[in-house]
């Protein structure tokens, strides 16, 4: 999650996390910003020492190779971090450099941190001094893609077959799938370093003290809303005006589920039936039916999200389908006892493709090591001392969220019920898992809200609203300007 005050369009976690994997991915050349971008940022591979085959990966240091220095880091040298300080802070980067510290006495480590990482950083890549390790996020963020294409970022793919601190390599011990967002063309750019399971939310307390039972299938969600209306309490909130597109993630990934993941890959690769798809039409018929229960509480179109959730969590409401940043997201707000926990999307039927357990997860805050960094080597042990469990264990604790390796949040989980929630979510699924990725690669995200707005005040039936999606998507598919990416099989 980023900063909340960040200046993005619809100012959500949601579509930030889609705005940093779509710069990501919007190549050198589709924009005057990504070209002016690249213009300023040439690769050649960093690290003082032999590079890989290609010379685009990043070289190993002066220091002596072996499983306790894979990277062949030199002890005296400097190493240059900048972290985006934004709804994470930086405290677990400045604990990451300490460790740094201590595994190289003699090492000078600089860790920084801003919210403006373009306007920082681009003169410096300019000048051929970039950082050794950037944490890329925020709404002023650097066009990785520009980056990527230029070849100013090395590729990694060393890092995850490097050995751990904790022992065997770094990539068995991700959770699947969180090396996706950060590979290119089969390359490892980018190390993804938070995990976020998208779900649906509610108070643990409540739903005891109401008698009810966690939902598993959309029946059993129809069903507390129809006893929460009992009680003049609305089923969902919704922000319209910027977040009511969370239902249509609601509603997608209901239908990959129900479906099966050629769903998600007919969604993503644009295809001319994509939501003429069985799942799609039941999930949509199903969000419209609640919209015509009355589940929805009033006065959603005029509202933020930040807002929606405030009325959730004070009791306006029951359930809320976010990510799992909301706990983070929302404190201070949400009362001490309310006990956030979320269960995965619920099954349309008891029939579904994929297992109950299955869960929308993604990878998200990207870190990359410039081609030209003075100390590459020691960027990529920064990264692996990141990714011990020792300092994945501390950012959970300090964020309440958890990071791309397995097993690392402890059975009380800081005292956090969300991110317990959170963790056995993600244990459950285990390979279980899909990402939607066509909204971020396309900027669809305003179009979807404005939508959607319209969907969840009823002006809009749900074919209605599948028709003018698939004509949104048809739109981009058939803009020979727009770059397509390639959705893997």
């Amino acid at each position: 999650m980023d900063d909340p005050k960040d200046p993005i369009m619809l100012d959500t976690p949601a579509e930030k996390l889609g705005a940093s994997r779509r710069l990501f991915l919007g190549l050198a050349g589709v924009g005057t910003g990504a070209a002016a971008l690249s213009a300023c940022a040439a690769g050649g591979g960093g690290g003082g020492g032999d590079e890989g085959e290609d010379g685009s990966g990043v070289g190993t240091g002066e220091g002596d190779v072996s499983d306790d220095n894979p990277f062949g880091v030199s002890g005296d040298a400097k190493v240059d971090v900048v972290i985006f300080n934004g709804g994470y802070g930086d405290q677990y980067a400045k604990d990451a450099g300490e460790k740094y510290q201590e595994m190289y006495p003699d090492a000078d480590v600089q860790v920084s941190s801003t919210v403006n990482i373009q306007p920082d950083l681009q003169p410096r890549f300019i000048g051929g001094n970039p950082p050794d390790l950037f944490d890329n996020s925020g709404a002023q963020s650097m066009n990785s893609g520009a980056l990527v294409g230029e070849g100013s970022v090395a590729e990694i793919d060393q890092l995850v077959e490097a050995t751990s601190l904790d022992g065997g390599t770094i990539k068995d011990s991700l959770i699947p799938g969180s090396l996706a967002p950060g590979t290119y063309s089969g390359k490892l750019y980018a190390l993804n370093y938070v995990y976020t399971v998208y779900a649906v939310w509610f108070s643990r307390k409540q739903f005891e003290e109401k008698g009810w039972t966690p939902p598993v299938t959309w029946d059993d969600v129809m069903t507390i809303g129809e006893a929460a209306k009992g009680e003049d309490i609305a089923l969902f909130p919704w922000g319209g005006q910027n977040a009511s597109n969370y239902y249509r993630e609601l509603a997608l990934s209901m239908a990959i589920k129900e479906g099966g993941v050629e769903v998600q890959k007919n969604l993503d690769r644009l295809e001319p039936d994509a939501f003429e798809q069985d799942s799609v039409v039941s999930a949509y018929a199903a969000i419209e039916d609640a919209v015509a229960a009355g589940y929805f509480l009033s006065g959603g179109a005029g509202i933020k999200h930040t807002e929606a959730q405030a009325q959730w969590v004070t009791g306006k409401a029951v359930m809320y389908p976010s990510g799992s940043w909301i706990e983070n997201e929302q404190k201070g707000i949400t009362p001490e006892d309310y006990e956030m926990v979320g269960v995965p999307t619920p099954q349309l039927s008891s029939s579904g493709a994929m297992p109950p357990e299955t869960i929308h997860g993604t990878a998200g805050e990207p870190f990359f090591v410039p081609s030209d960094a003075a100390n590459g080597a020691g960027g990529l042990e920064f990264l692996r001392i990141m990714l011990s469990k020792e300092q994945a264990q501390n950012f959970s604790e300090i964020t309440s969220s958890p990071t791309v390796l397995k097993d690392t949040i402890p059975e009380g989980a800081f005292g956090s019920t969300a991110l317990a929630s959170t963790n056995e979510m993600i244990t459950a699924a285990g390979e279980n898992t899909f990402h939607i990725s066509h909204r971020d690669w396309y900027g669809l995200g305003p179009d979807t809200v404005t939508l959607w707005t319209e969907f969840l005040s009823g002006a809009l039936t749900a074919d209605q609203a599948r028709e003018r999606e698939q004509a949104m998507i048809d739109a981009v598919r058939e803009d020979d300007s727009i770059e397509k990416f390639d959705v893997p099989e």
